[in-house]
């Protein structure tokens, strides 16, 4: 039971490093023209987003010990993708603060 969220907790924070350190091959970054390209501080949002994904791994690890089933998918799956949906609104609705 502790072997599933411990791989999925290692997988979560390497994409999440991946993108840190890779932060172009974000969805939707390489279909946009070069001139909206330009105008993204991609190295910000790739920290922001990294974190972001980085900020749900305590919940996964902890997911093993709940008694209930409930709270184990809780913190296993829905707070880890929420907090990374809430960061992709966020990003969406402050854009400024992602421009050069």
């Amino acid at each position: 039971m502790i072997l599933g969220p411990v791989i999925f907790a290692a997988v979560w924070s390497l994409i999440a490093l991946f993108l840190r350190h890779y932060p172009e091959t974000m969805a939707g970054y390489s279909t946009m023209s070069k001139s909206e390209r330009e105008k993204i501080d991609i190295q910000k949002l790739g920290r922001f987003v990294s974190n972001a994904m980085l900020a749900g791994v305590p919940s996964v690890l902890l997911s093993p010990l709940m008694p209930t089933m409930p709270l184990y998918t809780l913190l296993l799956c829905w707070i880890p993708c929420g907090i990374v949906v809430v960061a992709g609104i966020y990003v969406n609705v402050c854009k400024k603060k992602f421009e050069k």
